[in-house]
């Protein structure tokens, strides 16, 4: 008994780890604005992941209990050593799929901590004992035998750690799937087709009053459920007044309601002629989930992209 409980109290820094790591995820996942979110997101990616690899990398010297000095030495190494591992995770996540996601990136970070110091408690438990917590790199190995039958069997604090690693994991798996209000990934965008393709560019830039053009809408739902949208295009004519944009008129072309499931895509080629002329005119389309409001706005919509041109008047036209 002496000896679990001696190997409790050297690890008992990753069991606070482990929790550290699930309360943060959930805190981030859960939390309604970037104030809430801050201080557990500074603690995940700027803190725990240096203080792991630090606790990893001096496992077999002897630690000292806590101090002030120590303390801020050992803040300074979690946060130097969180400094130079972010950007590698990142750069593997990216890799990975293809683009740096807020959920990728927190995804890694915490199987990262909660890995490393698993490993950390493995190298603990099969060295010489010590003090409290790990030192720097200046700490000189003092040492007892070493305690406990590991690697050859399971200890109850390798149990422990194990069950805060998946209760950690559990946790980073139920938050990234149900995704917190406000971190959403509906994508609203507006193609041509040029040769027989739909591309990103292109667009009309100049037309004459009563031309016809068409602009395809598309959307994609990557929300993880199911969500109804609403689409709204319009052909608006604005004023720019300093930063603010001011419609004076508009003009409803079309309105499609539909559903999407997860990973589900919309696609829709909308014909309309250019009835308003003037130099600062354009196509907008608003996205709403669910009905849409008598009066469309950018303000009121979920999503709202756009497209600017020219609409010369026709020679006919008297505007």
């Amino acid at each position: 008994m002496s000896s679990i409980a001696d190997e409790l109290f050297e690890s008992r820094d990753l069991l606070a780890v482990g929790g550290l790591v699930a309360v943060s995820v959930v805190t981030i996942a859960v939390g309604t604005n970037g104030v809430v979110r801050l201080p557990p997101a500074v603690l995940l990616l700027l803190v725990l992941p240096g203080y792991v690899t630090a606790a990893f990398a001096y496992a077999e010297r002897e630690r000292e209990p806590w101090t002030f000095t120590t303390l801020v030495e050992r803040f300074a190494l979690a946060l130097g050593g969180s400094l130079a591992i972010l950007p590698l995770l990142a750069i593997v996540v990216y890799l990975a799929v293809g683009a740096l996601t807020t959920w990728g990136l927190v995804g890694l970070v915490a199987g990262y901590v909660v890995v490393v110091a698993g490993a950390t408690t493995v190298r603990r438990a099969g060295r010489s004992g010590g003090s409290d917590h790990w030192a720097g790199p200046a700490r000189s190995r003092t040492g007892r035998s070493s305690s406990g039958p590991f690697p050859g069997s399971l200890t109850p604090l390798t149990a422990v750690l194990a069950v805060s690693m998946i209760l950690a994991v559990g946790a980073l798996g139920a938050a990234v799937t149900v995704p917190a209000d406000g971190e959403t990934a509906t994508d609203l965008h507006l193609l041509t087709e040029q040769e027989g393709r739909l591309v990103a560019n292109e667009y009309p830039s100049a037309l004459t009053q009563d031309e016809s053009a068409a602009i395809t809408v598309g959307v994609t739902n990557d929300e993880h459920r199911s969500v109804e949208y609403t689409v709204v295009t319009e052909l608006q004519r604005v004023r720019l007044d300093g930063r603010s944009v001011v419609v004076t008129d508009k003009r409803r072309i079309d309105q499609h309601g539909f559903e999407l499931a997860q990973g589900e895509s919309w696609r829709e080629s909308e014909e309309f002629r250019a009835t308003l002329a003037g130099e600062n005119v354009r196509f907008v389309a608003h996205l709403y989930r669910g009905d849409p409001p008598e009066n469309p706005t950018a303000d009121t919509a979920y999503r709202t992209t756009y497209v600017w041109f020219d609409v010369q008047p026709s020679p006919a036209s008297g505007e």
